[in-house]
């Protein structure tokens, strides 16, 4: 194993987005931007696009595109995957002239629509996707997106009929946003492309406040802006003349939870391998060299068993570690990976270079964004871009089979809840809730005595009473799962802000099927898209390298979708099927272990940063600001300072969103 050369440039510059660099030629990945402006435009709007693409260089190094006609502009940054020559320069127009196409992402089956075209009368001048795709849309009009497997975020002029679509991908691996006023459109794939167009001036959303406090992400459609939203993944926006504006759906993964596939077991498993295998080999699919982020878990040791033996040459694999045991996951990496016979690195990830990230966390997620894996997310990242230039990740995997540990948490405590008499619960609720549990807790986590007594007292007393009487007022697995999320409970969030801020509810009960299935839907149109892969585009992007995700093809979610619930999550535990697969690339001792995730020892990382604490998030700067109660946030620190590991994530989130409102909101 090579451990990565520690005396490689610091993270930080390569965040830098103003002074990221890329030598031509160099293969990566794009970013759009664009307007639409019903009557007069505004005479500084081609700047304001200028500034919107160049604000996304960091995405598309390689290559600039602009083009403008009446009141529309379409923008493009391009890192070059497919086709390095220019004929793959974006704005795009398709050959009858009436499309025109920015486009942000792969289409990886874009050789078999190319054919299809052809047999239609299509020619094609270069090697890559883009040309396909645009042409795709002038034989089809923009239902052609249903024909692509792949992930993309793409704004579509139809001169004919002067209407301007959006589109995002089915699980919306690429992000894309846009902002409305009635009178106009912008978008970008990131929210600082937004920040350029001076005729909106940015004001927060309070209820995407309320969001991210409760989730540590905030969800979809909703941005941090008011008047901004997210185009929700698996759906296309469509703008008329006058500014008639429908959105509309048009993947569902439910059309394939409702239909259950049949077979047997070892046939399904059968099956779920050859699709896997087709699956990885599309995102092989490039002119450049290809690498695999590996844990030594199921989903990433599936994703490199699978390359290594099937793409066609040896893969390079990356780890994370930490000095931390119990957060370390490598050993078990690399283990994996001398088995597979990969070119692995590993990189250890240590406190003085989060203290080097972190500064940078305001630029990098442009809307509060608090999830604190994105630190190692970062790292592996730019120890890939040293040797890749796309790397590949396991995400989705929890998601299609049910994987994640708090599922079984929550089967459990629906069990133990449904065996007590509703009379009982009822009583003991009502018991509980005359008891003064909340201010003797809050009184306990402010003391420091002798030997950590109070501690001691909250921990066996206190808080198991609370937990006890909240679970008690849930009846339903989306009331617990709504429950068992917030990070902020309502009644907390409420104090901290000074009113209701209206967060959003996990009311995983719309969803069909058994309780499991509902997890997984939940987490699959939420969490997976709000939280995971924005992680990963923007830490990926950060370093001009390509991030693509296998295991979300979206045939390979119908298909697990498709399946009885019992192959995903079985008698051996989550991923059923999954893990027969990987058993025939993969010994199971290898790979048969509890479930980690991607954490960091934050708590432990918190307390060594009190310079940044101090900062960001003191109670005089939190009165200054006006957003949050600062003798909330007072309560808080002094709880986490007097060793309360339980105030450690909300501190993160206020930490976080901190860092991004200095960058963003205070210039």
């Amino acid at each position: 194993m090579a451990p990565a050369d520690q005396g490689q440039a610091d993270l930080a510059s390569h965040i830098d987005y103003r002074l990221a660099r890329c030598p031509p030629g160099i293969a990566i990945m794009c970013g759009i931007a664009g307007y639409w402006f019903k009557s007069r435009v505004p005479e500084a709007a081609q700047q304001w696009l200028r500034d919107g693409v160049a604000s996304l260089h960091h995405r598309g190094p390689d290559d600039r595109g602009l083009w403008f006609e009446g009141g529309v502009g379409l923008g493009h940054a391009r890192l070059s995957i497919l086709d390095l020559s220019s004929l793959g320069h974006q704005p795009m127009a398709s050959r009858n002239g009436r499309w025109v196409m920015v486009f942000n992402g792969e289409v990886y089956n874009f050789r078999e629509i190319r054919k299809d075209l052809e047999t239609l009368g299509h020619t094609f001048f270069g090697a890559g996707d883009s040309e396909v795709i645009v042409e795709a849309f002038a034989e089809w009009g923009p239902g052609a997106v249903r024909r692509f497997v792949g992930m993309f975020a793409i704004a579509l002029w139809s001169k004919a009929d002067q209407k301007l679509y959006l589109l995002r991908d089915r699980l919306g691996v690429k992000p894309l946003y846009y902002g409305w006023n009635g009178s106009s459109l912008w978008f970008g794939s990131e929210l600082k492309a937004l920040r350029a167009f001076k005729h909106w001036r940015p004001s927060l959303d309070q209820s995407a406040i309320a969001d991210y406090l409760r989730y540590g992400y905030i969800d979809e459609p909703r941005s941090i802006y008011q008047d901004v939203s997210k185009l929700p993944a698996g759906h296309w926006l469509e703008l008329g003349p006058e500014g008639e504006k429908r959105i509309e759906r048009y993947w569902n993964v439910l059309d394939s939870a409702l239909t259950q596939r049949q077979g047997s077991e070892d046939d399904l498993a059968e099956e779920l391998g050859a699709l896997m295998i087709d699956a990885f080999r599309y995102r092989m699919i490039s002119d450049v060299p290809v690498g695999v982020f590996l844990s030594g878990g199921i989903d990433s040791s599936a994703v490199a068993a699978i390359l290594q033996r099937h793409g066609g040459q040896r893969i390079k694999t990356f780890t994370i570690g930490f000095d931390e045991a119990a957060y370390d996951e490598s050993p078990h990496a690399e283990r994996v990976a001398r088995h597979l016979g990969t070119e692995h690195t590993t990189r250890i990830l240590k406190l003085s270079e989060a203290k080097r990230i972190l500064p940078k966390w305001g630029d990098l997620y442009d809307e509060p964004f608090g999830d604190d894996s994105g630190i190692p997310t970062l790292l592996v990242s730019q120890v890939a871009s040293e040797s890749v230039k796309v790397v590949l990740s396991a995400d989705g995997g929890d998601e299609l089979f049910s994987g994640y540990n708090g599922y079984a948490e929550m089967f459990a405590r629906k069990r133990k809840l449904a065996a007590i008499p509703e009379w009982l619960r009822i009583a003991s609720e009502a018991a509980l809730k005359a008891l003064p549990i909340d201010p003797i807790d809050g009184l306990l986590a402010t003391q420091r005595w002798p030997k950590g007594i109070n501690h001691c007292l909250r921990h066996r007393i206190t808080v198991p009473l609370a937990k006890i009487r909240d679970r008690l007022r849930t009846r339903t697995m989306g009331e617990m799962f709504d429950q068992a999320l917030a990070i902020w409970p309502d009644d907390e969030s409420r104090h901290l802000l000074g009113r209701d801020g209206h967060a959003a509810r996990s009311n995983c009960d719309i969803y069909p099927g058994e309780d499991g299935e509902k997890l997984c839907l939940w987490d699959l149109h939420h969490y997976l898209p709000g939280d995971i892969l924005t992680k990963v585009d923007r830490a990926t992007m950060a370093v001009s390298i390509e991030g693509r995700e296998p295991l979300l093809d979206h045939r390979l979610v119908e298909f697990a979708f498709a399946l009885p619930f019992r192959l995903r999550r079985g008698a051996s535990g989550p991923k059923h099927l999954l893990r027969k697969v990987l058993y025939k690339y993969v010994p199971r001792e290898y790979v048969d272990r509890p479930k980690q995730g991607f954490g960091i020892p934050l708590h432990q990382w918190l307390r060594d940063l009190r310079q940044l604490m101090d900062q960001y998030i003191e109670p005089s700067v939190i009165a200054a600001q006006g957003i949050f109660d600062a003798e909330v946030v007072q309560r808080l620190l002094s709880r986490f300072r007097a060793g309360d590991d339980l105030a450690g994530d909300k501190v993160w989130l206020l930490l976080a969103f901190q860092m991004w409102h200095t960058r963003w909101m205070t210039r």
